[in-house]
Parts: C-alpha cells; structure tokens; sequence
C-alpha cells in the first residue's frame, strides 16, 4: 500500500476541535464506555475522591446518568471506591476515585490512539478511526 506524499499545499488546515465524544471506547455489545459524561466523572476524579452528588453539581452531569458512568468505570476498573463522607449526612455517601494514573492521546494517520495507565500497572489501548473529511493530521 502507497503512502500518500506530501501535501500540495503549505499551509496546514487546522485540526477539528476534539471534544469528549471523540474519545468512545465500546464495549462486546457496542454501547459507549467513555462518552462525554463519563470522561467528566474520570477527570474529576482524577483531580480528587468526590460523591457522586458533588460530580453531578459541580460537572453538569445529571445524578442519574453519573451513577449509571460511576457503576460503569467501577465494573471495568477505571474508578474504585476511596471510603465515605458522613459529615453532615443522615446517610454516608461513598467517595469515588479514579484508577487511571495518566493517559495519552497520539494523533496520525486519520485516526487517534488513546491509551490508559492505570494506577496498577495495566494499560489499556484504544484507535480511534476518523473519516477522510474530518482525518487529524
């Protein structure tokens, strides 16, 4: 397969802005593991342990949708359970914390390679595929 040579012209076109959506994981059953709401929860999380209520409030996520992304990141290891806050409350609130450790994203070739460093050791990959019109470059 022939590689296609340079560009014929100078200047490059700018890259499409990258939003959360861009960056889909899928499971067997081709349903979204990282959508929009789920990379908020991860990166807050990642920032500090919060309750699910205090994602909601403070990243815009509705609570229903973050506890259905927090049991979600649980089932596959990307988010454990950091203890629980009872200040306050009639009922302790589980504090949750993320597992990725660092991530790295590497543009090329129309497509996009995500990869996840968990805090265990593990790591996980993903490609990304974009169509012609909207390839990175």
């Amino acid at each position: 397969m022939a590689l296609p040579g340079p560009p014929s012209e100078p200047s490059v076109p700018p890259r499409p802005k990258l939003v959360a959506e861009d960056l889909l994981l899928y499971d067997k059953e081709g349903q979204s593991l990282l959508d929009d709401h789920a990379l908020r929860i991860l990166i807050a999380l990642h920032q500090e342990s919060l309750t699910a209520q205090e994602i909601s409030t403070r990243y815009k996520v509705p609570i229903a949708a973050c506890y259905r992304r927090v049991r979600r990141l649980l089932s596959l290891g990307l988010v454990s359970g950091a203890g629980f806050v009872t200040e306050g409350r009639r009922r302790p609130a589980r504090l949750y914390r993320s597992e990725v450790d660092r991530f790295q994203v590497i543009y090329g070739n129309g497509q996009m390679t995500l990869h996840l460093y968990l805090r265990n050791g593990i790591e996980a990959s993903t490609i990304v595929s974009f169509p012609p019109e909207t390839a990175l470059t």
